[in-house]
């Protein structure tokens, strides 16, 4: 157990909870033990207090690391080069800490919602570059060699294949935890500015800046292409309470 209040106030193994994250978890707690709820406070995060056990966020990270190794075997298997699982972070956060850390640079995004007894969405974040070099890669392992630098269908195409195949890892991961089936949409694909983006996000998700979100985010690199990229999924306070009770 590591405390540091200047930036994560706990921190489990690779699972964090933000400052905000904690301090309406222990405002709950101790207004449920007083019988004084905080009437502001909203049912969902009133559910997911009742739910929240500490011993079960090492299970987080269990599904946290499961589902970036097979993301990363994905990745191989298209690419034909080996893939490293960077940092594997599950962090207990809200929107607005969130935004606060994201700079305004230009990012390629490509998206899935996935739904079923928990919601959310799974995104990939890539540089222009990385997806570039990326998507290229992938063409020439199925022979169609394009050096081209733009995004045409073709590399859009295979961009939205990578997150179909690497979100799909992370929500079958989430569904063989819990026992359940989800289901996704297709794949979208969208650039421009990172902070406008991962605000449409949230607001897809219909979180508040001041709600509490779980997200899992994973940095992987392929070597052979020399380009990396982050996943990251984000999931709502009430999904948060149905994984906690299935846990």
């Amino acid at each position: 157990l590591i405390i540091n209040f200047k930036r994560v106030i706990m921190k489990i193994g690779n699972v964090c909870i933000s400052p905000n994250s904690w301090n309406t978890i222990m405002q709950s707690i101790i207004n449920e033990e007083m019988k004084a709820m905080d009437e502001k406070m909203s049912s969902e995060k009133s559910n997911f207090i009742k739910n929240f056990r500490v011993n079960e966020l090492s299970r987080i990270e269990e599904i946290g690391k499961s589902a970036a190794e097979k993301a990363a075997g994905f990745i191989t298997d298209m690419t034909g080069n080996p893939v490293e699982v960077g940092v594997v972070n599950v962090v207990l956060t809200t929107p607005s800490e969130i935004k606060e850390e994201i700079k305004d640079d230009y990012k390629i995004f490509t998206g899935i919602k996935f739904s079923g007894d928990i919601t959310g969405i799974g995104v990939l974040i890539f540089s222009e570059e990385s997806a570039l070099k990326l998507s290229k890669s992938m063409l020439a392992e199925m022979g169609m060699d394009d050096d081209e630098d733009d995004f045409n269908e073709m590399k859009i195409s295979a961009i939205n294949e990578t997150c179909n195949l690497l979100i799909s890892a992370y929500v079958d991961t989430l569904a063989n935890f819990i026992n359940t089936s989800l289901s996704m949409t297709p794949p979208y694909f969208i650039k421009g500015s990172e902070k406008e983006i991962i605000e449409k996000v949230f607001k897809s998700c219909k979180v508040g800046d001041n709600d509490i979100v779980l997200t899992f985010k994973s940095e992987l690199f392929s070597h052979g292409i020399g380009s990396g990229f982050e996943v990251l999924i984000v999931m709502p306070s009430d999904s948060i309470n149905v994984l906690f009770q299935k846990l």
